[in-house]
């Protein structure tokens, strides 16, 4: 029959450190093997322990390279990461970024790539229609329809506010396929909720 080592009565091991020469204790989750190697208490022990290869690279320096780096940095400030600019200080007015200012293409084609010059182009094959649904013009038309009805259904009067996740569309009055004139027209456009929009005579109804 075997007999195991009571822990309660085998004494810690105990080491000295190398660094600042305190009496430390080996911790349960180190291997023998750790505790075999281990020389230091702690973290900051270990680098303090360790001297730095670049302690003295500079005295070892030639005179001509101490001369030649002093010219060379005379002026520069040390950048750590962060710009040297200070809370509250602003930029020029050429430079400085203008918050709230929208860029030169935005809801623009980017003529290098679109039509032919696009590496998907497929000879035009894109539903004239769809085209017309996704176009840049038909967006604006939708936020300027929202805008005059103030962002409220015309029929039921529902509004977005915190507590309704109403969901708004903007119906053509007259239907989009049968006056193809009027597609752009803010009078002949409407702001519903969806609801609203499913009771529509001409909803989901093939036109064309």
């Amino acid at each position: 029959m075997k007999h195991h080592r009571s822990k309660k009565t085998d004494p810690i091991p105990r080491k000295e450190c190398a660094t600042c020469k305190k009496i430390f204790e080996k911790k349960r989750k180190d291997s023998w093997v750790q505790w075999r190697d281990k020389k230091y208490c702690s973290r900051s022990c270990v680098h303090k322990g360790k001297p730095s290869p670049f302690k003295g690279m500079r005295d070892r320096w030639p005179d001509e390279w101490k001369i030649m780096m002093s010219k060379n940095n005379a002026g520069i400030r040390s950048n750590t990461g962060r710009t040297h600019i200070k809370k509250g200080q602003h930029l020029s007015r050429s430079t400085e970024l203008k918050k709230g200012n929208k860029p030169w293409n935005t809801g623009k084609k980017n003529p290098y790539f679109a039509g032919p010059n696009n590496p998907n182009w497929k000879g035009g094959i894109y539903p004239e229609h769809l085209r017309i649904r996704h176009s840049p013009e038909m967006k604006r038309w939708r936020e300027e329809v929202f805008k005059r009805d103030n962002f409220t259904c015309v029929l039921c009067g529902r509004k977005r506010k915190t507590g309704d996740r109403v969901v708004l569309h903007a119906d053509h009055i007259k239907p989009f396929a049968k006056y193809p004139k009027l597609r752009l027209s803010l009078k002949n456009g409407r702001t519903l909720c969806k609801e609203c929009h499913l009771k529509t005579d001409t909803h989901g109804v093939n036109l064309s």
